[in-house]
């Protein structure tokens, strides 16, 4: 042992000292001591994290400019269609519709309907000057004429054959004079009846055109001075009952075991953009247009309220005899990435949820869902802006 440990174990045996070591061990224990526990207890300084939303949830504040670029619209049911939408058109129903020709070639002299007037059967609609049917009631009168001269003739036949004063070949040529000029005259009369409807007045030689049955003029041809003839091309008035339309479907061959009788059609309007209307089919084609492949359909469609117009384009589609009620969703609303799609949903006022759907039927204007998709009727989608969404939502992940 060296001299310099015995005098260092020396220096510490003494008193003061060892009091001093002590109280300095003392003191650093202490020090540990709080640091430990106010490590342990003390608030983390700075700002406090606050618990971070779900993955697909998303709050836009009160400010934000993607508010104005939404468009919302809650969810509705529909009928899962069978067949993809068909290119329909709406017709006048032709069972209900008159075209009606002048009879007899003439001039225009006054019209009594315009083009979207409502007429009943039997109101007039124009005044016509018609040689012709003045030649028709002349000879009306000249064949009733005969026919009274002629009766009369036989009358005094049979008189004088009663008397032994008259021979049968004489009376018997009266009664086949008297015949012809009856037939004549009946042959008169029909034609004229078909010219004028019984109870009208006969004014000269002006024939005045009726309507054949109560509906809306949908057309008319004529304007006063105009000449007419019963051979031409286009009718003079088209009236039509437009409280019931056809609508015309041009049916693939691929679908024509859909199409019966009695079914019903679904169909949209660009007219009337998110309306559905329905319609019943009543007649199928027998035959397949080898030009087209398609199979002529029609349907009846009732138009009380007079918002459906013929010859409009529609976009037809058939459901099946036991289709079921699923979701439906413009296809603005849907989000695809990869093998899934998504739609936002309002669950919020300016709070929205990302959820997943699953599409059984698209076609370029809807998507129809399957039961299991999480949106249900009812509920609040952003049809217009869901990108912006996404692209804020992917931000904040």
């Amino acid at each position: 042992m060296t001299r310099n440990t015995i005098d260092l174990r020396s220096r510490l045996a003494e008193p003061m000292v060892r009091r001093t070591v002590s109280v300095v061990l003392t003191a650093l224990l202490l020090a540990g001591g709080v640091g430990v526990w106010r490590a342990s207890h003390s608030k983390p300084g700075g700002v406090v994290e606050k618990p971070r939303a779900p993955s697909n949830r998303l709050s836009l504040p009160e400010e934000a400019g993607q508010l104005a670029f939404l468009k919302l619209e809650t969810v509705a049911t529909a009928l899962l269609p069978a067949s993809e939408p068909m290119n329909a058109r709406l017709a006048l129903a032709e069972d209900s519709t008159a075209r009606i020709f002048p009879p007899l070639a003439g001039r225009v002299i006054s019209l009594q309907a315009s083009i979207g007037d409502p007429v009943k059967s039997g109101a007039p609609l124009a005044i016509l000057d018609a040689p012709d049917f003045g030649q028709a009631i002349a000879d009306l009168r000249k064949a009733e004429a005969d026919s009274n001269q002629r009766r009369k003739a036989l009358s005094r036949a049979e008189i004088l054959f009663e008397g032994e004063a008259l021979a049968r070949r004489d009376l018997e040529s009266a009664e086949a004079d008297a015949h012809a000029a009856n037939a004549e005259a009946e042959r008169a009369r029909l034609r004229l009846s078909n010219l004028v409807p019984s109870g009208s007045k006969i004014e000269g030689q002006r024939l005045v055109l009726r309507a054949p049955l109560a509906g809306i003029v949908v057309d008319r041809q004529a304007n006063p001075g105009t000449e007419v003839r019963p051979d031409a091309a286009n009718p003079l008035f088209i009236i039509s009952d437009l409280r019931h339309l056809w609508l015309n479907i041009d049916l693939p061959e691929k679908a024509s075991a859909l199409a019966k009788p009695g079914e019903t059609v679904n169909f949209t309007l660009d007219a009337y953009p998110g309306i559905d209307f329905a319609g019943r089919v009543d007649r199928v084609g027998a035959v397949v247009d080898p030009a087209t492949r398609r199979i002529p359909v029609r349907a009846i469609v009732d138009n009380a309220d007079g918002r459906l117009k013929p010859e409009m384009f529609a976009r037809a589609t058939l459901s099946a005899p036991d289709a079921t009620q699923v979701v439906r969703l413009p296809v603005s609303a849907l989000l695809t990435g990869g093998l899934s799609a998504h739609v936002f949903v309002q669950v919020g006022p300016r709070d929205f949820e990302r959820r997943t759907v699953t599409i059984a039927r698209q076609d370029a204007e809807f998507a129809y869902l399957t039961p299991e998709s999480a949106v249900k009727a009812g509920d609040i989608v952003v049809v217009r802006g869901a990108m912006l969404l996404a692209s804020e939502l992917a931000q904040g992940e």
